[in-house]
């Protein structure tokens, strides 16, 4: 994976679309976790299975109000600190976009996989990623695409170039992330005490 100026990219999720309904899921889901530290949402991102529970710890020693709009699922955690009462259970596939009502610059993002086959990239850009026979496409999504962060690219398997034998070439074209500009950046000040 790498973007339009073949600089390797990390975290490009990419997962396989059957052609049949028989995917493979797990029926047990292990609870993940999006903490939030130091005012970011660590990991930044994460993979998920349709159906699974996530929770939103606040490390912080101030309140977060986690949100989303995104149409995979909406959301919201009011103002609170050290953990809410309850995860939320992801029911769709698709892109999460999340954000802080307090802290703009707060952004994370879960992938809710249609199956436990998605894979992420690592930081030289590889994954490895079994095909079956009845997969023709693959999604592949990555955070900062200069496509809307919600869509998922759809690509056909049969259209991709082999990369001298060590696999297959996705190119996906980026832009640069957001500066954070929060009131604390933008005058260099600590508003924590």
């Amino acid at each position: 994976m790498t973007n339009q100026e073949g600089v390797p990219l990390s975290d490009v999720v990419i997962e396989p679309i059957f052609q049949s309904t028989s995917t493979t899921q797990n029926s047990i889901h292990k609870l993940a976790s999006i903490d939030q530290i130091d005012k970011q949402f660590k990991p930044r991102q994460i993979v998920i299975q349709k159906g699974q529970l996530v929770e939103f710890p606040n490390s912080d020693n101030i309140r977060h109000h986690v949100y989303s709009f995104s149409k995979a699922h909406v959301f919201e955690l009011k103002l609170y600190a050290n953990k809410p009462k309850s995860p939320i259970l992801f029911e769709h596939a698709g892109v999460v976009v999340l954000g802080c009502n307090i802290h703009d610059s707060m952004i994370g993002y879960i992938y809710v996989a249609d199956s436990n086959d998605a894979v992420q990239s690592d930081a030289s850009g590889q994954a490895t990623l079994s095909v079956e026979s009845n997969v023709s496409q693959i999604r592949v999504w990555h955070s900062n695409q200069a496509v809307s962060a919600e869509i998922q690219n759809i690509i056909d398997i049969n259209s991709l170039t082999n990369a001298n034998d060590k696999g297959l070439e996705i190119t996906i074209e980026t832009i640069k992330p957001a500066a954070r500009n929060s009131f604390e950046d933008v005058f260099d000040v600590d508003l924590s005490n």
